[in-house]
């Protein structure tokens, strides 16, 4: 009676009477007409990606070497659903799975081909799926695929070293194993430096090592000049945006980090590290007298790399000491003169636990991506010269100066012109201003306050990875998202206009290479985030997901239009918009100092900016990974937002990320956007319909 009562169900059409419900999935259209879609207990989820299993069938019977085939799921090593085929047949399961690929997408290819005599049927003629013999989950799991050549080999190790995952296969998706655009320039650095080239918008529409690898080519023979670089270099866009606003502070504008060696440092070799890095990264060698009224920027020669190296003593109490260090740091933070130079400050502050490292860089020749240049670069330096080695380093890239230049020529090309209309359309959005709780026109940093939140182990690794196999994501989509959702859950308002910042190192010149120069390249440009869609959170991550794909060059263009395109060529565009709001995903730092003595230190590095100098944003939200753990900061003026305003926005925010994040590790099928398949004029509605039809 039970089973009778699931087949036999009342009839909604006729009351009173029974219909026999199949099994079989359809689809009901406007016309009455029903599509069939195959049977609902065939389909399932691998990996987030509905597949009907009667259609890998169908492709293992159309090969002639298989004469009956049945395909089924079981849990695999890591208690996930994979698939498993059962076939009669002489030839060998792997080369089934070797044809197979050439008709099936990656997801659809069984883990495992399992050859049998006969299949075992029921009573009824079926095949009797309990009576197949489970796969040996562990001597015979093929869900890693091996490289197949050198190439694949070199990006599998690269991926490894990079994402900080011990076993990287061919099919492994990079932003799902935690890869982000900041990774992805790690990866493609050291990519160039093996002798081969990507270019980085391939990575967004290839996502795994087998769907990249046609694209990987040689690189070009032509290396970047080794000798020193001298002479003016063209300010960039960013760099005139800062000379631009007239800090009244200019000198002190740095970025910094403390790092702690445990063991104590040799200042000797510090001091000939720093200047051979000097004389490396041409960057470092930069400053900015002014010339009859204009600000150059200028090469220091080599012979100038006198980099003196402050040993300070530090004495007391432990928490003594600390006020001490950070009141000495605040010195070396305010010591540096654009005009006179050097823009590289570091200091030892020896105490009776160890030394602390504090390097203090001028912004305007260093930034985060630079960074991690620079910090692998010193580690790997230090560690030569305490050996004795000659100091060497790989060959250098193109230069600031090269890059620089070659960007002006950029910004007349019908390749950046044609941005126009784009921009146009952007910046035509109107937005209500950031309603704050107060006007003030003192805006000097010594008002600023900072408050954060912070995210567990578990909740940023659901960031990093699991959450962008549900829309095909990367990170800046998520944290753009619960932005959008809390600006207006705060404001009440659907649209807001942010300053998003990017690293700036497109692959938009030829024959340019900068993987492994240090500069300031940030690109920072202005985001509408529209979130009138918010009441269908799937279709909002999605439709903001798209918006961001659709910004030319990642937004590097605007920048180059605003600053260095000849006025009679910008078409009327206006540079209008001034957003309160910043926003910049730093990425991860866990990786940057590793197989070093050195590690970074807990005791603050003193005031980066001037206090006396002026705040670029009523808002600066920052969110970056350190020690495995998510951290979002929000730093805003004091004398234009109450505390309890700021605490309330924090509190939202947060909320807004782990919802998000809840949200996305609970989709069970993966959903695809138009950026995914390529296509740049397809819209979401469009591509909506397209998967209703199939």
């Amino acid at each position: 009676p039970e089973e009778t009562d699931k087949r036999f169900v009342p009839d909604p059409f006729y009351p009173g009477e029974r219909m026999y419900r199949t099994g079989d999935l359809v689809k009901w259209t406007e016309d009455g007409e029903l599509i069939y879609l195959g049977r609902k207990d065939h389909q399932v989820n691998i990996r987030g990606f509905r597949i009907e299993l009667s259609e890998i069938e169908a492709q293992l019977l159309a090969l002639n070497e298989v004469k009956e085939a049945v395909v089924t799921t079981v849990k695999d090593a890591s208690d996930q659903d994979a698939l498993v085929a059962y076939v009669i047949t002489d030839e060998e399961a792997a080369t089934l799975k070797e044809s197979l690929k050439h008709t099936l997408p990656d997801y659809m290819v069984p883990s495992w081909i399992i050859k049998l005599d006969q299949l075992p049927m029921t009573a009824n003629g079926k095949v009797d799926l309990k009576a197949l013999p489970a796969p040996d989950v562990e001597a015979n799991q093929t869900a890693y695929e091996a490289p197949r050549d050198e190439v694949e080999a070199l990006l599998c190790g690269i991926w490894e070293d990079v994402l900080g995952v011990s076993q990287v296969g061919i099919h492994d998706h990079f932003f799902f194993l935690g890869g982000d655009s900041i990774k992805g320039i790690q990866m493609a650095s050291r990519l160039t430096q093996e002798g081969w080239k990507l270019d980085m918008k391939l990575l967004f529409q290839y996502p795994t090592i087998a769907e990249l690898r046609p694209y990987i080519e040689e690189a070009d023979l032509l290396t970047a000049d080794q000798s020193p670089v001298e002479g003016e270099v063209i300010l960039t866009p960013i760099q005139r945006w800062f000379f631009e606003r007239n800090f009244s502070s200019q000198h002190h504008w740095n970025q910094s980090v403390m790092l702690h060696a445990a063991n104590g440092l040799d200042e000797v070799l510090v001091k000939q590290v720093l200047e051979q890095m000097m004389t490396h990264h041409d960057a470092l060698r930069l400053v900015y007298p002014i010339e009859e009224g204009r600000i150059i920027q200028r090469h220091r020669g080599v012979d100038e790399n006198d980099v003196a190296v402050d040993v300070i003593e530090v004495q007391g109490e432990r928490s003594q000491q600390i006020q001490q260090v950070e009141k000495l740091a605040n010195e070396v933070q305010a010591s540096i003169s654009l005009t006179e130079g050097p823009l590289v400050k570091p200091a030892i502050f020896r105490t009776d636990h160890g030394d602390h490292l504090l390097l203090v860089v001028h912004h305007l020749v260093i930034d985060g991506v630079s960074w991690r240049i620079f910090l692998e670069d010193f580690m790997a330096l230090y560690e030569q010269a305490k050996r004795g080695e000659e100091l060497t380093l790989p060959e250098k890239t193109h230069s600031f100066q090269a890059y620089a230049q070659k960007l002006t020529e950029y910004a007349v090309s019908d390749e950046l012109l044609a941005e126009r209309d784009y921009w146009k359309k952007v910046l035509g959005h109107l937005t209500a201003p950031l309603q704050k709780d107060h006007v003030t026109e003192d805006q000097r940093m010594l008002h600023t306050k900072t408050i954060r939140f912070t995210l567990s182990e578990e909740e940023t690794r659901s960031l990093l990875t699991e959450v962008h196999e549900a829309y095909h994501t990367e990170i800046n989509d998520i944290l753009l998202t619960a932005l959008g959702l809390t600006l207006k859950e705060w404001t009440e308002e659907d649209r807001h206009f942010i300053h998003l910042e990017g690293h700036g190192r497109e692959d938009i010149l030829p024959a340019v290479n900068v993987s492994r120069t240090i500069g300031w390249f940030t690109s920072m440009y202005p985001v509408l985030l529209d979130l009138s869609h918010a009441e269908d959170l799937s279709y909002q991550i999605k439709l903001l997901k798209e918006e961001l794909r659709h910004i030319p060059n990642k937004g590097i263009g605007y920048g180059v239009l605003k600053y260095l395109t000849p006025d009679k060529m910008k078409d009327g565009l206006a540079f209008d918009v001034t957003p309160d709001i910043s926003f910049n995903y730093l990425g991860q730092f866990d990786e940057q100092i590793g197989g070093c003595e050195l590690s970074r230190s807990t005791w603050q590095a003193g005031q980066s900016l001037s206090p006396e100098s002026e705040k670029p944003h009523a808002l600066d939200i920052v969110g970056f990974v350190e020690q495995g753990m998510f951290h979002m900061t929000i730093s805003y003026h004091q004398l234009e937002f109450e505390e309890q305003t700021m605490e309330q926005f924090k509190d939202l925010l947060e909320k807004n990320v782990k919802a998000l994040i809840s949200h996305c590790v609970s989709q069970d099928e993966a959903q695809i956007t138009p950026s995914d398949v390529g296509d740049d004029d397809l819209t979401m509605d469009e591509l909506e319909k397209l998967m209703d039809i199939f």
